[in-house]
């Protein structure tokens, strides 16, 4: 029997399509309910779930380390979320960038949105899948590949090693993420969000466990 917390939770590690397939069906409940459901004369519904999904994203690490330890809650919070999130986006249809939902203009979002979405979903697994494939000190040259100040980096955290092992190091880590990438069949832009947006974070936080 599927345990919608679970599957939730293992989504938001990368590692649950059920997951996925269980916060959509809230979400739309939610959307589809008397509450919400007129919000679709102004908006496109996949628009709706793509941007409530990136909110999603954002809490991702405060969801994973809230739930860690509990075996129920999260198909409730998630429900609230959504609420929360359509709730706000009826407050919004008072300014003035969507009074011309009125002047029968129906709101639209950028060409792509699903796609950045899916983006956002496949670096999640890559993230986890680099705390499986790499060591903490791959991972943590990682951090130094990226870190916009690399002197104040390579003296706090390589200061015992010369520049040539440094750079030998460097070349076969990002080797080894190479081959990681092409096994699991992450794209390019995968790895470039990833890298631009998840590493840098973790890296900030001192946390270098992928």
């Amino acid at each position: 029997m599927i345990n919608p917390h679970r599957e939730i939770y293992l989504f938001l590690q990368g590692r649950s399509e059920t997951g996925l397939d269980i916060i959509t069906n809230i979400f739309f409940k939610q959307l589809n309910s008397s509450s919400f459901v007129y919000l679709t004369n102004y908006y496109e519904k996949e628009d709706l779930f793509m941007d409530f999904m990136s909110k999603l994203f954002e809490k991702r690490e405060y969801l994973l380390n809230l739930f860690e330890n509990q075996e129920n809650g999260l198909p409730s919070y998630i429900r609230l979320m959504a609420s929360n999130f359509l709730k706000d986006r009826i407050k919004s249809l008072s300014d003035s960038r969507e009074k011309a939902v009125f002047n029968n203009e129906r709101l639209t979002y950028t060409e792509g949105r699903f796609e950045e979405v899916i983006i956002q979903i496949d670096a999640f697994k890559l993230s986890e899948t680099l705390k499986k494939e790499l060591k903490e000190d791959e991972i943590l040259l990682l951090c130094y590949i990226t870190a916009p100040d690399k002197k104040d980096f390579e003296e706090k955290y390589f200061s015992s090693v010369n520049k040539n092992a440094l750079y030998k190091r460097v070349q076969r880590v990002k080797e080894k993420l190479r081959k990681v990438v092409v096994k699991h069949g992450f794209a390019q832009e995968v790895v470039g969000y990833y890298i631009e947006h998840l590493l840098p974070a973790k890296c900030k936080r001192g946390n270098a466990d992928g």
